[in-house]
């Protein structure tokens, strides 16, 4: 087999994590069929193998689990964790779901169903619904403009048929990265998968597919997604940022976890410590196998929501020109170096990123090298690049709230003639 295999060794419980991960995630789906990849592979666990949903669901649940399966931006999981006794037991049922699925056309039905349901409840948490509505704006028909679960209008158009198509295209052994955790070694893991896996269709080890520069703003824009009867308002502000692994990435990183990565960083400090704005103020620099965004993130109430966007556009703009002070560069690279064991602390963990790793092209060594690498961070590197990558004059911004007594207080602090400005429905995407 041409898949890569990840062991995570670990016996202090009889439990083993087993998954396989696909080269191939949301960012992927063809252009108008947002939504593609989670409604084939949900449909997947739907009927396999001559099995119906109910029984491959009891079946799982005979051996005290369940077959997950999470898609994003850059891959796709299906995940399972059981007992060592249980394992073989699960990787067959498994391997039926992955190998062998019926697409059955009623499940079709149901699913897409379902999934419009969930867009329901998506619209119903105010936190997605921003990063939603963010993320269109910010990448437009770039990659990571896709959706995962689909919109209205691709749920209606996806089909079996397209299921069907996703499976022949994706599942093979050169997209597979099989991975497992806990109480196994490599060797038992190796055979296990020839029992169970070795009908998976050959191809050669797929290469590494870089995604294009996402679109770069030219001037500021506000989409306001209008929500009725807010209290709160949620505001997302960014750009994007350098790729993932890169040293510009390891210097921007560092500087963000200064301006808004702890709860004593310079965002915090301002907008809640200081003023009560928000509960919570944060930024961070998002990581994937194409070039992702620097966010930030705020959720003032609705009378305050205009204070709150002026008081952060002019830390962010401060930020950008000036940069962070030796004393900030010496305690981000203290605090990122030290904590980034706590993120791989359990088998799990790592396998979780090592799996990243091999997702996004990224060196084996990526653990052992971080901390290094973050402490060799130097305040020179950071200001060159913030200079290089943000403009405080570039922003896409989005806010959801309640327009109409929202955009007179916007209006009335001389923030809207600082904006492109587009509002949109809530509902509408």
């Amino acid at each position: 087999m041409s898949s890569v295999l990840l062991v995570e060794e670990n016996h202090d419980l009889p439990l083993v994590r087993a998954q396989l991960t696909l080269r191939t995630g949301a960012a992927d789906d063809p252009l108008d069929s947002d939504g593609l990849t989670n409604f084939a592979t949900e449909l997947m666990g739907r009927g396999a193998a001559g099995k119906t949903r109910t029984e491959l669901d009891l079946a799982f649940d005979a051996l005290g689990a369940s077959l997950e399966t999470v898609t994003d931006a850059d891959g796709v999981t299906f995940e399972v964790t059981v007992l060592k006794t249980k394992l073989e037991d699960a990787l067959a049922l498994m391997a039926d779901v992955i190998l062998r699925p019926d697409f059955p056309e009623e499940e079709a039905a149901r699913l897409t169903r379902e999934i419009r349901s969930q867009l329901d409840e998506l619209r119903d948490e105010d936190g997605h619904l921003a990063r939603r509505f963010f993320n269109r704006a910010l990448y437009g028909t770039h990659p990571y403009g896709r959706t995962v679960i689909g919109t209205a209008r691709t749920l209606e158009s996806l089909s079996v048929s397209d299921a069907r198509g996703w499976h022949k295209q994706w599942v093979k052994s050169g997209q597979a990265i099989f991975g497992f955790a806990g109480d196994l070694a490599k060797p038992e893991a190796e055979a296990a998968l020839e029992r169970h896996f070795s009908s998976l269709p050959s191809s050669s080890r797929a290469p590494l597919v870089r995604y294009p520069d996402p679109p770069t703003r030219q001037g500021m824009r506000l989409t306001l997604v209008d929500k009725p009867d807010r209290t709160q308002s949620q505001i997302l502000l960014g750009q994007p940022a350098p790729q993932w692994g890169t040293p510009e990435f390891y210097a921007l990183q560092v500087a963000t976890c200064a301006y808004g990565g702890t709860f004593t960083a310079r965002l915090m400090n301002e907008v809640r410590s200081k003023r009560g704005l928000s509960y919570g103020a944060s930024a961070r620099v998002a990581q994937g196998r194409g070039r992702r965004a620097l966010v930030v993130h705020v959720f003032p109430s609705l009378e305050q929501t205009a204070e709150t966007l002026e008081l952060v556009l002019g830390l962010h703009a401060d930020w950008v020109k000036s940069g962070i002070t030796a004393d900030e560069l010496e305690f981000s690279r203290g605090y990122l170096a030290s904590s980034f064991a706590f993120g791989i602390a359990t088998p799990e963990d790592r396998l979780e990123l090592r799996t990243g790793l091999e997702l996004d092209g990224l060196p084996h060594d990526y653990a052992q090298t971080f901390p290094s690498k973050i402490r060799a961070v130097t305040l020179e590197e950071t200001r060159r690049v913030m200079h290089d990558y943000l403009t405080a004059s570039d922003l896409e911004v989005c806010v959801v709230s309640t327009v109409d007594e929202l955009q007179p207080k916007l209006d009335a602090a001389g923030l809207l003639s600082r904006f492109t400005v587009e509002r949109v429905a809530h509902d509408s995407y």
